[in-house]
């Protein structure tokens, strides 16, 4: 099979899945494709527009929202559609967060743009909500920090927080995205009025 561009990039999706973003290099790369580096780049010219590719197909799939449904419910359609995105692949929050947009990333938030501008939200208003709303989806499909078990002996002066432990712990990740989505549109319902 040739080597061409579609072909790096599935075989540098495999690697993220299986090494993380940390561990994926282009001389990885080449070895997984059977190839020499200087073959490689070729066709990628260096570590950065790999991740550039990687990104873009990541978030290849485009978004199918209901327009029939209010701006609240396109919303939060979206929200879920671009967090399942990310949930396909190890560190793709990671990876989305340091690179800039590329023409799939950038289709995203220009529905997400129109959603909010056809609701009417000011153009100002628009550019925040967009950025928190990213923000919010990339920071819910990061892997999260492990608990060291010695952390409890640092919540000594901490009553709140000590007490509050068993439901920081018994909150799943998912359960954490439902209910910051749940706020931030019911934030934007009351702030649409």
């Amino acid at each position: 099979m040739p080597l061409d561009r579609r072909r790096i990039t599935e075989a540098a999706l495999e690697l993220l899945d299986e090494a993380g973003l940390a561990e994926l290099s282009t001389r990885r790369l080449a070895a997984r494709l059977g190839v020499s580096s200087p073959t490689l780049y070729w066709h990628v010219k260096d570590k950065a527009q790999l991740l550039d590719l990687l990104a873009e197909a990541i978030c290849e799939d485009a978004f199918d929202i209901d327009e029939t449904a209010d701006w609240r419910g396109q919303l939060e359609q979206g929200l879920h559609q671009f967090r399942a995105l990310l949930l396909k692949h190890r560190d793709a929050a990671t990876l989305l967060r340091e690179r800039l947009p590329g023409p799939n990333r950038l289709a995203h938030i220009e529905t997400t743009c129109r959603i909010l501008l056809d609701a009417g939200f000011t153009p100002e208003d628009t550019a925040g909500i967009a950025r928190l709303l990213t923000a919010h989806v990339l920071a819910s499909a990061e892997t999260p920090a492990r608990t060291d078990p010695e952390f409890r002996n640092r919540l000594a002066g901490f009553p709140t927080v000590a007490a509050l432990g068993p439901a920081f712990a018994r909150t799943t990740a998912d359960e954490l995205f439902a209910l910051g989505t749940e706020v931030i549109l019911d934030g934007l319902a009351a702030r649409r009025k």
